[in-house]
């Protein structure tokens, strides 16, 4: 009968059950190309986190939003040409007169900045919805 007493009395070692709500016990598989998965491990090493925790975290509070309009991306596409001439003509400056460069380059500074003013404005006041 000692002993019977004794097993009740002990406290069970290891560490307690978690309830059912903190409780992790469902999987999803998730397929990723080498490439894919060295970056991922690269950025868990980086935050110091195992690769399970790191994804974790990043799938319940990572943003997504809903991708570009098409017209917000021509817009980055003209801005893009844009600025490609505008490098062109500040590599050709030194062989063109004050005059010309400046009858050149101010449409284009206008234009510019009328692009980017959208932008700006468009993406400040976004409803985008957060996926």
């Amino acid at each position: 009968m000692s002993n019977d007493n004794k097993d009740t009395n002990r406290k069970k070692g290891g560490r307690p059950k978690a309830n059912a709500v903190s409780r992790k016990s469902k999987t999803v598989g998730v397929c990723f190309s080498e490439h894919e998965l060295y970056a991922i491990r690269h950025r868990a090493t980086k935050a110091k986190l195992p690769v399970s925790v790191y994804c974790h975290d990043a799938i319940l509070n990572g943003v997504i939003k809903e991708p570009l309009k098409k017209e917000e991306l021509d817009l980055l596409r003209n801005l893009s040409n844009m600025g490609n001439n505008l490098n062109q003509l500040a590599k050709s400056a030194k062989f063109l007169s004050t005059k010309r460069l400046e009858n050149e380059a101010l449409p284009l500074l206008d234009a510019i900045k009328t692009i980017i003013n959208k932008l700006s404005d468009d993406w400040k006041n976004s409803k985008r919805e957060k996926l």
